[in-house]
């Protein structure tokens, strides 16, 4: 079963979401021009459905603005959310559109870009924010046009097809440009896996880039990096099994689960040998990958939630296709591999083995 990560909103937050304004701007791939709308008109379900999906946007990672005061989907929203009156909405929403499909112009499917404000009580407040949605274009969207105004449009039945085909859903984001959170973005792209959560890999460069963000560095974020880079780092070292330091390092962070830790205490376990030169050499070659991913010496706060269980878990495969899995280190786990000129022999020791179809 697929681990679910955690909202980043509470339960009380998610209940008194209200969405204000609502419009879409379709884009097509092979059109030079946004198809923009001024109108779009959504009935209570539907407009449940997008509460939810607004909601299910919180799954994602925590981003900062690189550079608010010039991006342009930052001065968009700011400019939304200052105006009460809410008669810049669909005009900035159209500057928002037309950035994404700069941003993704021939890289991307053919889709519509939804833009809401909405609010949601925060500590007793309510405060308003904008969510961002990129759909799928394909016929589960049955948009009805105002026959005296084409870019007036409602939808029809979009709320039973939507529920039945929720990966037409590609990219979500909330936008916080106050100081209600302590993030800028949560953003999160269909394709990714939630074992690419919480890193650089996180969302698409393209997105990235639209969405103008930098990782934010959450004690989450440093331990799903540290991982990622310190097997990274084992993978260059001859005398290391990568998938063994890995498992050493999760071990390590979920036993220490909410406790400080620094990135030596790190080196320190996963550069240990018999041999004190070896040890040595191991040790200044971490220090120096780290000071490359700017992780040297950073201190933080173990977070064992935020490592997905996939990460627990190795393969190998072989020429002949035999794939072997097993979790924690090989040697723990039974499995010897001896490396002969171009033949490598893989010894298996157990107890019991249980041959499944």
């Amino acid at each position: 079963m697929a681990q679910v990560r955690p909202l980043v909103i509470t339960e009380v937050m998610r209940n008194s979401i209200e969405i204000h304004n609502f419009i879409y701007h379709i884009i097509l791939k092979d059109s030079e021009e946004v198809d923009y709308l001024s109108e779009v008109t959504l009935t209570g379900n539907q407009t449940n459905f997008f509460r939810d999906m607004i909601a299910e946007a919180s799954r994602g990672t925590k981003y900062d603005f690189i550079d608010p005061d010039r991006s342009s989907l930052s001065l968009s929203c700011q400019s939304i959310l200052s105006d009460r009156s809410d008669e810049n909405f669909v005009a900035e929403s159209e500057k928002i559109a037309l950035e994404f499909k700069k941003q993704h112009d021939k890289r991307m499917a053919d889709g519509i870009v939804v833009i809401t404000t909405f609010s949601m009580i925060v500590n007793t407040q309510r405060e308003r924010f904008i969510a961002l949605l990129k759909l799928d274009y394909q016929s589960v969207l049955r948009q009805i046009r105002d026959t005296t105004d084409p870019k007036k449009v409602s939808f029809q039945e979009i709320s039973d097809s939507l529920v039945e085909n929720k990966s037409a859903i590609q990219k979500r984001a909330i936008i916080n440009v106050g100081t209600t959170f302590d993030w800028n973005v949560i953003a999160v792209e269909r394709t990714k896996t939630t074992a690419q959560q919480d890193t650089d890999t996180a969302i698409g460069e393209h997105y990235q880039r639209f969405l103008n963000v930098k990782l934010k560095e959450s004690n989450s974020a440093v331990t799903r990096k540290l991982i990622s880079h310190t097997s990274n780092w084992a993978k260059k070292q001859e005398n290391l099994i990568p998938s063994d330091i890995k498992s050493r390092v999760i071990n390590y962070l979920e036993a220490n689960d909410e406790r400080n830790v620094n990135v030596d205490d790190i080196r320190d376990l996963v550069c240990e040998t018999d041999r004190e030169e070896e040890s040595a050499s191991l040790k200044e070659s971490f220090n120096a990958y780290m000071d490359e991913v700017n992780l040297s010496g950073t201190q933080f706060t173990a977070k064992s939630n935020s490592i997905p269980k996939s990460e627990r878990t190795f393969r190998m495969k072989t020429n002949k296709n035999v794939i072997i899995s097993w979790e924690g280190e090989m040697k723990k786990a039974g499995i010897h591999k001896v490396i002969n000129g171009n033949t490598v022999t893989i010894t298996i020791v157990a107890n019991k083995v249980d041959i499944h179809d």
